[in-house]
């Protein structure tokens, strides 16, 4: 499915079902902290609800690579 915008498909992947068990979501979210730790990054609020995106499942990585790519791009509709 094509979006014309990330805040689309962002509102869209929202209402998806959890994609992944409790287990595997707090193991994303420890690896994305741990990330965060090691690169000394605090990241912003909009990071944050970027991120649950795939913490949750809502996204699959290549997806959600996708939307950052979109989300990120000059050229990507508003």
């Amino acid at each position: 499915m094509k979006y014309a915008t990330a805040k689309e498909w962002c509102e869209a992947a929202m209402k998806r079902e959890n994609g992944v068990s409790e287990t595997e979501s707090q193991q994303r979210r420890m690896l994305a902290e741990a990330h965060y730790a090691k690169e000394n990054v605090q990241p912003t609020a909009d990071i944050l609800a970027d991120h649950e995106l795939y913490i949750l499942g809502k996204m699959d990585i290549e997806e959600y690579e996708q939307y950052l790519l979109l989300k990120h791009s000059q050229n990507a509709p508003q």
